[in-house]
């Protein structure tokens, strides 16, 4: 008896399974098709895909950055900045109402900019960053890389509003981002407009 009430159970829920079986295995594609769209439509830059250091024998030089709608804000004198021939603070962004800051360093080579450059880089980019004066290794820009948090009750203009950066052939080009990420993902926004992304 107790055999036979767990068999008419199990043909009880086989049934049921069944007529909805058509429905679940539709819910089922919906959701695999909209996860597919949602992955596939990702307009977002892809930081993840791009080398930080980039070996090209292109010499950039900031005409080809203007050219895609780079604005200059100022020129920084190089002195200091070992091997540099320009660097530069402007603003870039495809949506005019949400552009970002950008600092870029020109080299006379791809060898100049990842031998002299990094160091410099390094110094401005990231949780690290060193951009309080007089401590820092390179004192132009460092007003400029500067953003305030609030902290509580107080608040630190000591934190640098670049993440990270990337040496591109003799360039290097530090992006806006509140971390590395971030930042990448905006230095492949203007790269990719520069027909390298």
């Amino acid at each position: 008896m107790l055999n036979f009430g767990r068999a008419v159970n199990t043909y009880f829920l086989m049934k049921f399974m069944m007529k909805f079986r058509s429905i679940f295995f539709l819910a089922l594609a919906i959701v695999l098709t909209l996860a597919a769209i949602a992955c596939g439509s990702n307009s977002e830059p892809d930081a993840a895909t791009l080398a930080k250091i980039t070996p090209s024998e292109t010499i950039f030089t900031l005409d080809d950055l203007t050219a895609v709608g780079f604005k200059k804000n100022k020129e920084f004198n190089v002195e200091g900045l070992t091997g540099a021939i320009s660097a530069y603070y402007g603003f870039w962004g495809l949506d005019p109402y949400d552009r970002k800051d950008y600092e870029v360093r020109f080299y006379p080579t791809y060898a100049d900019a990842v031998e002299f450059g990094g160091v410099f880089a390094d110094e401005r980019t990231g949780t690290d960053a060193v951009i309080k004066t007089g401590e820092n290794s390179w004192e132009e820009g460092a007003k400029e890389a500067r953003s305030c948090v609030s902290l509580s009750s107080n608040s630190s203009c000591n934190i640098s509003k670049y993440g990270d950066y990337v040496i591109y052939g003799n360039m290097i080009l530090i992006c806006e981002g509140r971390d590395s990420t971030t930042a990448l993902g905006q230095c492949v926004a203007l790269l990719e407009q520069l027909g390298l992304g």
